[in-house]
């Protein structure tokens, strides 16, 4: 008797596994949601509102549109995270590195940034309403059309970086260093600059 071709074996070897219920399952990624709707966490930090993760390992994570009001991320390396569209509100980031993050759009209202490190950020179209920056440090930083009604700049160092069109309405610049920014359509209305070195006294 002869044996059957070896494509009738491939077929019912197929068959024989689509009626035992056996497909093949995806490797999942180990710091992303599962489809049991688990959080995600990266390096030990939970992404939700209100997590402590001070000092977290947060560089190139992908923060996209997520929720961290009210999050404690003090001395957190944010580097290269991409935190576009994501909800800082009344979160706590002082000391952060925010190096090369991309913030467009981000909400960050009331969020706390002083001693942060904004080197090369990308901010562009942020909502930074009463956040407080002081002592942060901006270098080469994409401000445009950011809105940072009634901030706190009290000795910050914003220095060649992209200020067209940000509306610094009523925000303090107290002993504030100014150097070789772009300010094209900027707006600094009701502004303090006491002390603020490059601030001209025409902007307020």
């Amino acid at each position: 008797m002869k044996s059957p071709p070896k494509a009738l074996l491939a077929a019912a070897l197929l068959a024989a596994m689509y009626s035992a219920g056996t497909t093949a399952q995806p490797v999942g990624d180990t710091t992303g949601a599962s489809d049991n709707n688990e959080p995600l966490i990266i390096n030990g930090c939970p992404i939700w509102t209100y997590t402590r993760c001070p000092g977290a390992d947060l560089r190139h994570a992908n923060l996209v549109g997520k929720n961290l009001a009210g999050a404690d991320l003090r001395g957190a390396d944010l580097t290269r995270a991409d935190l576009r569209g994501a909800n800082l509100a009344a979160a706590d980031l002082e000391g952060a590195n925010l190096t090369g993050a991309r913030l467009n759009k981000a909400t960050a209202a009331n969020t706390n940034f002083q001693k942060a490190r904004f080197i090369g950020t990308d901010l562009e179209g942020a909502r930074l309403m009463r956040a407080d920056f002081s002592g942060a440090e901006f270098v080469g930083v994409n401000m445009e059309i950011a809105r940072m009604n009634h901030a706190w700049f009290v000795g910050a160092r914003i220095v060649s970086s992209d200020l067209q069109e940000a509306k610094f309405i009523s925000v303090n610049l107290k002993d504030a260093t100014f150097e070789g920014n772009v300010t094209r359509y900027a707006i600094f209305p009701e502004s303090l600059m006491d002390g603020c070195k490059g601030c001209p006294e025409g902007w307020k």
